[in-house]
């Protein structure tokens, strides 16, 4: 059962001193190139020890446990919450949970806050029209897609998003399918970070964020991109 924990005010360097959530690992979907060892993030180094704490259940709680934690953090009306600093939305074999994510977008709402996540779940049709349906309220979900040429694809559709590119990759901006594709700003100049930059929080911006892959996983990632994936 997914379950979720509230970091009212986070220190990681990446995001900034702002709200963040992790779900548990079981909200990852099995088809995610990054998964079981395949480089991710946030399955090493402190963050992996936090997660692992939340996914065995010692810390968080249910969607209802973080509505609540939410409400005893009082945060400010129009401030940023990164959902999933770790963990992906909640599925049931690969299908996103809508319940559960309709009552996580309520919550947030509710506490007016700006949240934004990314999904790397398969792009079904069903999982479309609730990412779809997230970005329309104002709960801003960036697909995260297997190559450039995806999410181009997809930001001419209409949604938000996102791609990983090899850590070495030297390109700031540049253009796929007539797509504007622009590099992480946070990875481009030293002190932004996501509550600086705020790129990702904008479901109808002009471009496409890229990723340079890090982390002790970046050799396996960046071996794993590029591929000219649409699914």
């Amino acid at each position: 059962m997914a379950r979720f924990h509230l970091t009212a005010r986070s220190s990681n360097a990446k995001t900034g001193p702002i709200a963040v959530t992790t779900s548990s690992a079981d909200t990852c979907p099995a088809t995610c190139p990054f998964n079981n060892g395949g480089g991710c993030y946030a399955a090493s180094g402190p963050l992996k020890l936090h997660w692992d704490k939340v996914s065995s259940g010692e810390r968080g709680g249910s969607w209802l446990d973080l509505q609540t934690a939410i409400g005893k953090a009082k945060l400010a009306p129009g401030s940023l919450l990164r959902h999933n600093q770790a963990g992906d939305l909640p599925h049931d074999h690969g299908m996103i949970n809508w319940p559960i994510v309709r009552y996580l977008k309520t919550i947030f709402q509710a506490a007016q806050l700006r949240a934004f996540t990314y999904t790397h779940h398969a792009q079904t049709d069903y999982n479309l029209m609730v990412v779809a349906d997230c970005n329309a309220a104002g709960f801003t979900v960036n697909l995260s897609c297997d190559s450039e040429m995806q999410a181009a694809r997809r930001h001419l559709e209409g949604f938000p998003s996102v791609c990983v590119v090899p850590a070495d990759d030297a390109r700031r901006s540049w253009e796929v399918a007539g797509v504007k594709v622009q590099t992480c700003p946070s990875q481009l100049k030293e002190g932004i970070t996501c509550a600086t930059c705020q790129l990702c929080t904008k479901a109808d911006r002009a471009c496409v964020v890229a990723f340079r892959a890090h982390g002790s996983g970046a050799r396996k990632v960046s071996q794993r991109v590029g591929v000219d994936a649409f699914a």
